[in-house]
């Protein structure tokens, strides 16, 4: 499968999970301060049974790290999340694809990258001075295969929702050629 396959592919899944977030794990990581009042413990109540959700729609989430100097000053309109797929990608592919990433990153100032693996190599990450958002293996339960996967696939219906603006690429992507990556940019899902 080709480079431009891959990201189509990969485009098309991450559609179809921000179209199915569990609400109930949203409502629990809601970005609002909790409060102890009332209002907002209905509030919540009504965004978890359905209604109300509209603030969600609106919400928007910042990957951008302040105490970094890699990742882009522009403002919040002008700044774009790139989202860097990596899940099931082995460790020396990792660090190979981001070094390429580095060297496409330094022409497009405009993007934060974020990272989503699967991969616990957080030296080199926190090297990268980019948002890492880890898909970890559950190592405790009592079915641990059933658990493990439940815990991922939230994680991943989470990190989609959140993300769901971001422009998503795979890891693969990071040594792709300066023509591939211009149309990596521009191609759509299928």
């Amino acid at each position: 499968m080709s480079l431009i396959e891959t990201t189509q592919k990969l485009r098309w899944q991450f559609e179809q999970l921000v179209n199915r977030p569990d609400w109930a794990l949203l409502v629990r990581y809601e970005l609002l301060p909790q409060h102890r009042e009332w209002s907002y413990r209905i509030g919540r109540w009504l965004r978890v049974v359905g209604l109300s959700r509209s603030y969600y729609f609106r919400q928007r989430w910042s990957a951008s790290l302040k105490h970094t100097n890699n990742v882009a000053t522009a403002t919040a309109t002008a700044t774009a999340t790139l989202l860097i797929w990596a899940e099931g990608v082995e460790l020396q592919q990792i660090r190979e694809y981001c070094h390429g990433f580095k060297q496409h990153l330094a022409q497009h100032k405009n993007f934060i990258p974020v990272l989503v693996t699967d991969v616990a190599d957080f030296t080199f990450y926190s090297h990268l001075g980019w948002l890492v958002e880890y898909l970890p293996e559950m190592s405790n339960g009592i079915n641990k295969e059933d658990l493990s996967a439940s815990y991922r696939e939230k994680k991943r219906q989470y990190l989609a929702w959140r993300y769901r603006d971001a422009l998503v690429v795979p890891v693969a992507a990071g040594i792709a050629s300066p023509q591939e990556w211009q149309m990596i940019l521009q191609v759509g899902f299928k």
